[in-house]
């Protein structure tokens, strides 16, 4: 089986997750979630780098929360499109919003109800889960969710 490769093919990869946020039907590649994170992890620098020096700290942060919530929405549905790779059901996906909001209030409100250690092997254990459903290899062959996307 070959693999499509060249910058053409991989802008195309990139382009269905950021412009496909409603889409969660159909199968992604691992390729198509290397590319999303090697891309938000630049950009995410750049404006990060750009908003401490011309920004103020306030402004700064207001910028780089509604880039992370940017960054989260084609996110839940590359993760739901990487599980029927899997041949998994999209309800797996609801790990994303459980650890997205774990990294939030663990610092906050639920550091002063659990002790912060407890919290924070949580936060790991999910992390690591969401990226080994993010990185496995899907199924061979079609799958009940469409034909190989490789």
């Amino acid at each position: 089986m070959t693999y499509p490769s060249g910058a053409k093919d991989e802008l195309s990869l990139l382009r269905r997750t950021l412009y496909g946020i409603g889409d969660f039907n159909g199968r992604s590649r691992r390729t198509e979630v290397l590319l999303y994170h090697i891309a938000i992890a630049l950009v995410g620098v750049m404006l990060g780098f750009t908003a401490s020096f011309a920004l103020s700290g306030t402004l700064a942060s207001f910028l780089m929360a509604v880039l992370q919530i940017a960054v989260i929405l084609p996110m839940f549905a590359l993760f739901a499109r990487r599980l029927h790779d899997q041949n998994r059901s999209a309800w797996w996906a609801l790990i994303l919003p459980a650890g997205f909001g774990l990294n939030i209030m663990r610092h906050d409100l639920l550091a002063t109800l659990v002790p912060a250690r407890w919290v924070d092997i949580i936060y790991v254990c999910l992390v690591i889960t969401m990226l080994l459903l993010l990185y496995w290899p899907g199924t061979r062959g079609p799958n009940r969710f469409g034909p190989d996307p490789r």
